[in-house]
């Protein structure tokens, strides 16, 4: 899918500046405000709503190339089927950023706030006050584990998916030529692959500028960090973790190694995810750390090789670890003039049988209810929910909840000694320390 994972931005106070101004000069788009100031205060329906007619809400989609406009107004539609006396009206972001973080922002300065919003960074809005408290009833009850959703003991987001993000997608003709018969668990076993398919003439791994290098990076170090310290960014924020550990110096060193010893593609900071995703299905590269999402594109393009996947290593190999998300996130404004109908579409969008089956095939994602609610599997979506059955738990990691969130701005920085631990005489140990150092500047 994605167009995707994408780094958060750091604007948490300047979204509570932007909340704090709209208030001041009254331009709430001519919705009601909420007059007792509260983030779990919900105003009353508009009263200019002609009788008998159904209620308009804006909903902000997030278009991906899995995520289509077809596939949204489709199932915009069955819900107007299904429930009358709402319309809803869609609206989406004049760029592809993967997170709607950017345009949100901009329609909330605007007072054009969506009434129900997908994909943005919900801690940061909910902190500056623009997201409804949902309250928790018998319909949140069957998201499994919602509790991990709260802040301060609130919901403000409704996530029923699971996509992992941290894979390796590899191409079982290539890895055949190359002689290799068992897939690699330590970081040993993945450079003895990789030197393998190297000497047969094969790109070992594939990956590219941009967020990319920042999932590359996260998906080959998580496992180490995230997945054997799925609280690693609360301990961090309470300064008992470093970037500068042994555990991240060591495979973060192993990742610059890789680069150094010619595994990864030349010229990858020149291309973006479509084109390396194309060189994947084109068979120009063995190995290509990918979330869940890859595999709808996978059997969309129907290429001429099976691909498998593995999880990533740890240094040990020991146990398997799976980082990742909840997938898309729906949030309803804390200023919508029909907080009822806002939040029957904002359920719909995670609950609906029909609905949230053709989501997840969708976008490669798996049911995170509490009693799941999965598609067919393709073969290599199956492999995929067999590692998380080996995993037991996925932890969060990258800009993700790990424990606790990151500083804003994280993932950027992440790209950035991705980005440079790539190239030729790169410092490793300079390179940690910005991570560090960044942190500190933005906590």
């Amino acid at each position: 899918m994605k167009t995707r994972k994408w780094p958060r931005l750091a604007f948490a106070s300047s979204l509570a500046l932007v909340l704090a101004v709209t208030a001041a000069c009254g331009n709430n788009n001519g919705k009601d405000s909420n007059a007792s100031g509260s983030p779990s205060g919900s105003p009353e329906p508009s009263s200019s709503q002609p009788a008998g007619e159904p209620v308009e809400i804006s909903f902000l989609s997030l278009i991906t190339t899995n995520l289509t406009e077809e596939f949204w107004d489709k199932w915009i539609g069955d819900f107007e089927t299904k429930n009358p006396d709402v319309k809803v009206k869609r609206i989406q972001a004049p760029s592809l950023e993967g997170l709607n973080d950017n345009y949100a922002k901009t329609l909330l300065t605007s007072g054009d706030f969506p009434d129900v919003l997908s994909n943005i960074s919900y801690q940061d809005f909910a902190k500056a006050g623009a997201l409804m408290d949902i309250p928790i009833d018998d319909d949140i009850k069957k998201i499994n584990d919602y509790e991990s959703l709260l802040l301060d003991g609130k919901l403000y987001t409704l996530q029923a998916y699971l996509q992992p993000h941290t894979q390796i997608f590899y191409n079982k003709d290539l890895f055949a030529k190359a002689g290799i018969d068992q897939l690699p668990r330590t970081w040993d076993e993945l450079e003895a692959v990789a030197e393998k398919l190297k000497q047969a003439g094969i790109t070992p791994f594939l990956t590219a500028g941009d967020w990319m290098t920042t999932l590359t990076f996260s998906i080959l170090t998580g496992p180490e960090i995230f997945g054997k310290n799925p609280n690693w960014y609360a301990d961090k924020n309470a300064g008992k973790v470093s970037y500068q550990d042994e555990n991240w110096m060591t495979v973060a060193g192993r990742y610059k190694d890789f680069a150094a010893k010619g595994y990864f593609n030349k010229g990858a900071l020149s291309i973006g995810y479509e084109q390396v995703e194309q060189e994947f299905l084109k068979g120009n590269g063995a190995m290509y750390p990918m979330g869940s999402w890859f595999t709808a594109a996978y059997a969309a393009a129907n290429p001429g090789f099976e691909a498998g996947v593995f999880a990533p290593p740890t240094v040990d190999g020991e146990k398997t670890y799976m980082s990742g998300s909840r997938g898309t996130s729906f949030a309803v404004s804390n200023t919508t003039s029909h907080p009822e109908a806002a939040l029957k579409f904002a359920k719909y969008l995670v609950l609906d049988p029909d609905f949230h089956k053709a989501f997840a095939a969708s976008d490669g994602m798996f049911s995170g209810l509490a009693e799941p609610d999965n598609y067919e599997f393709s073969p290599l979506q199956q492999e995929i929910a067999d590692l998380l059955a080996e995993a037991g738990t996925m932890s969060g990691y990258e800009t993700q909840r790990a424990g606790d969130f990151p500083v804003n701005g994280l993932g950027n920085q992440l790209a950035k000694v991705g980005q440079n631990l790539l190239l030729d005489g790169s410092d490793l140990a300079k390179e940690m320390k910005s991570l560090d150092d960044y942190w500190e500047k933005n906590k």
